[in-house]
């Protein structure tokens, strides 16, 4: 089985953050890029459409990671999913991009919801946990 990644996103966020990963993995894992909304007269449900039907679902796992949920790259993502057989992830970030892209395409199906759980948990409000290890360690001081 292979892996087949594809990044849609609104504007050229798809393109930027491939360009962070490939600082840190190289060109190892081939990734597509949907710049969705940057050019006028693209019939963006269309591309997207054929995104996802031109994959052939019998050799090659497709992953397919948008920007937000309940945004229109997402939703017009979704409504495909009753069609074809791809697994569709929002809240891409590059933790998420890292953990999909090293996985082995014959684990990645059952390995998704812990990858995507890792992912959740990297996000954190950096100033409340300093603030909480200053309070923890003014506590400890009494």
């Amino acid at each position: 089985m292979e892996k087949r990644i594809v990044l849609a996103t609104h504007g050229k966020f798809s393109e930027g953050i491939l360009t962070s990963m490939k600082m840190i993995f190289g060109e190892q894992t081939p990734i597509e890029c949907i710049t969705a909304y940057v050019e006028s007269g693209v019939d963006y449900q269309e591309l997207f459409r054929e995104t996802v039907a031109e994959n052939d679902y019998d050799t090659t796992e497709l992953i397919v990671l948008t920007d937000v949920l309940g945004g229109s790259v997402n939703n017009e993502f979704m409504k495909l999913l009753a069609e074809y057989p791809f697994h569709l992830v929002c809240g891409l970030n590059l933790a998420l991009l890292l953990e999909i892209a090293v996985c082995p395409a014959d684990m990645i199906a059952d390995q998704l919801p812990s990858i995507v759980e890792r992912a959740r948990e990297g996000v954190a409000l950096c100033d409340d946990m300093v603030r909480g290890a200053i309070t923890a360690e003014e506590d400890n001081d009494f």
